[in-house]
C-alpha cells in the first residue's frame, strides 16, 4: 500500500498545484493507506470525488487558472486509473455506491457511472367557477422515472420516461459527449435552449405550472444539441428535426428548426445573483403547412383552453424572440420574460402573439433561490433548519393570441403561492390564481367568453 501512496504523491505536478492541493492529496492518499485492499477502492473513489470538487470550486473562485484546473483534473483522473492497476485482481471491480438523494454507482476510478433519479407530483384543483363548467379534479402530474450514467469518462446517456397518463412518455433519450473542449453534446431527445422558466427544471419552479407565455418555448425535440458555459455566461444551440411522437407512423415532412440561447450572470454566489439572457428559435412547420397554438390556464387539471387559434392554415414557419432577466437578493427575487412569436406563411404580412411575465418571491426563513450559472437557470433550494423552508410568491402573466384575423384570445392570470420545502426533496406547493379572459378567448367558440374563473391548486412532489 505504500507504494501505492508513493505513485499517487509523485504524479501531482507541484509547479502548477498550489500549496492547499497538495496538503488535501496528502490527506487523501494518507487516509487511503490506512484502509485494507477491500475498502480501498471505495475510499478512493470518495476522496478523488472530494478532491475534484475542490479544485472545481478554486476555478470557480478564480484561485487556479482554467489550465491548471484542467492539469489538476486530468492527473487526478490518471491517478486514480494507474493506482487500480496496483490493487488486487479482487479489488479490480470494486464499485463505490452513493445514496444522497437518489442511487448511483460508479467505478471507484470515476470511469463508469450509473445513477437512478425519479420524481412523483400529484396535483389537486379546485374551481371557483364563472360561467364555464371546468369541475374539480386531482390527478398524477409527472411520475418520472430515469437512468443516466457516465462511459469512459466522456460519454454518458440518459433516459428519462414518464408514467403520469398511464402512457409512457418519453422526455429525455440521449446520448452525450464532454471531452476536454468545454462544450456538452447531445444527441437524441432533449430540450431545445429557450426561456429561464423552460431550462429550470419542474422540480424547482416556484409555481405549480410555468406561466402562459412559456407555451411558445418549443420543448423537447430529436436533434444534436451542444452548450458551453464560463464563469459568468452560458451558450447552447440546437438544431432539430420533430419531437418524440409527431410523426409516430414515420409519415410526411414534420420540418426541422434551430435554437440559440445565451446568458449572462455579471454576479452569482450562494445569496446573490443577476441574470439575463435572449433565445431565439426558427421552426419549419410540417409539410401540410398549419399550426395552432390553444392553450391551458396554467393548470392542468381542465380541458379547457381559453386561449385557442384554431389551425392556421398556409403556415411556412414560426419564428420565437425571447428576452429575460432575474435577480436574487438574499431571501427575495424576481424573475421576468417577454416572448414574442411570429408566423410566417402565405397570408400577407407576419402574424405575431406574445406573452410576459412577471414572478416575485420571498423565502420567510432566510435561504436563497439556487442560481446554477453552468445552466443559467435555477436549482435546488436546500431548507437551513430541520423545519424546512417556507416561501411566499407572486405572479403576473399575460399571453395575447390576437392578430388581423386570428382572435385566439387574450388572458392574463394573478397567481399567489406558498411553498413548504420539507426537505430538499419534499415539498408541498399551494397556489391561488385569479384568470381574466377577455372576450375572445372563447376556447375557439367551444365556450362562453370572458370567463373569469379563480382556482386553487395543492401539490404534493418528491424527487430522488
Amino acid at each position: 500500500m505504500e507504494e501505492i501512496g508513493m505513485f499517487l504523491l509523485s504524479k501531482i505536478p507541484g509547479k502548477i498545484a498550489p500549496g492547499p492541493l497538495i496538503l488535501s492529496m496528502t490527506t487523501i492518499v494518507s487516509s487511503i493507506l490506512l484502509t485494507s485492499p477491500s475498502v480501498f477502492a471505495n475510499q478512493l473513489a470518495e476522496e478523488s470525488t472530494s478532491f475534484l470538487q475542490l479544485i472545481k470550486t478554486l476555478k470557480d473562485n478564480n484561485t487556479i487558472s482554467e489550465s491548471q484546473y484542467q492539469a489538476l483534473k486530468q492527473q487526478a483522473e490518471h491517478q486514480a486509473e494507474d493506482a487500480a492497476e496496483l490493487i488486487d485482481d479482487s479489488d479490480e471491480n470494486a464499485l463505490a455506491i452513493a445514496t444522497q438523494g437518489g442511487l448511483e454507482v460508479s467505478t471507484f476510478d470515476g470511469r463508469y457511472a450509473f445513477e437512478i433519479s425519479g420524481r412523483l407530483m400529484y396535483d389537486l384543483t379546485a374551481f371557483d367557477e364563472d360561467n364555464v363548467e371546468l369541475g374539480n379534479d386531482s390527478s398524477i402530474r409527472r411520475a418520472y422515472l430515469g437512468v443516466e450514467g457516465k462511459v469512459d469518462y466522456d460519454w454518458g446517456y440518459k433516459l428519462t420516461l414518464d408514467f403520469a397518463d398511464g402512457d409512457v412518455d418519453i422526455k429525455d433519450a440521449y446520448l452525450s459527449y464532454q471531452g476536454q473542449t468545454g462544450w456538452l453534446w447531445k444527441l437524441g431527445h432533449a430540450k431545445e435552449p429557450f426561456s429561464l422558466a423552460e431550462q429550470t427544471s419542474s422540480k424547482y419552479i416556484t409555481f405549480l405550472e410555468r406561466p402562459l407565455a412559456t407555451e411558445f418555448a418549443p420543448g423537447r425535440s430529436l436533434g444534436i444539441h451542444a452548450n458551453t458555459y464560463g464563469n459568468q455566461w452560458t451558450f447552447a444551440a440546437s438544431l432539430t428535426a420533430e419531437t418524440w411522437d409527431e410523426d409516430p407512423d414515420d409519415e410526411g415532412d414534420e420540418g426541422w428548426g434551430a435554437t440559440t440561447r445565451a446568458t449572462y450572470a455579471p454576479w452569482h454566489s450562494d445569496t446573490q445573483a443577476l441574470h439575463f439572457g435572449a433565445a431565439m428559435s426558427y421552426r419549419q412547420t410540417s409539410d401540410d403547412n398549419s399550426v395552432k397554438f390553444d392553450i391551458r390556464p396554467e393548470t392542468k387539471n381542465t380541458d379547457i383552453k381559453y386561449l385557442n387559434t384554431g389551425k392556421i392554415k398556409q403556415a411556412n414557419n414560426i419564428n420565437r424572440y425571447g428576452i429575460e432577466a432575474a435577480w436574487v437578493e438574499g431571501p427575495f427575487s424576481v424573475q421576468s420574460e417577454y416572448i414574442l412569436t411570429e408566423v410566417d406563411g402565405d397570408f400577407g404580412s407576419n402574424l405575431a402573439f406574445s406573452g410576459w411575465y412577471i414572478t416575485s418571491s420571498w423565502m420567510l426563513t432566510g435561504e436563497s433561490r439556487n442560481y446554477k450559472f453552468k445552466k443559467g437557470a435555477f436549482g435546488r433550494i436546500k431548507p437551513y433548519a430541520p423545519g424546512g423552508a417556507w416561501e411566499l410568491a407572486i405572479r403576473h402573466s399575460a399571453l395575447d393570441l390576437n392578430d388581423q384575423d386570428v382572435t385566439g384570445g387574450d388572458s392574463s392570470i394573478t397567481t399567489l403561492g406558498v411553498n413548504w420545502y420539507i426537505n430538499d426533496r419534499i415539498r408541498t406547493m399551494l397556489n391561488y390564481a385569479m384568470v381574466n379572459n377577455d372576450e375572445t378567448a372563447d376556447d375557439n367558440g367551444d365556450v362562453q367568453p370572458s370567463d373569469g374563473p379563480n382556482y386553487f391548486q395543492l401539490r404534493l412532489q418528491m424527487d430522488f
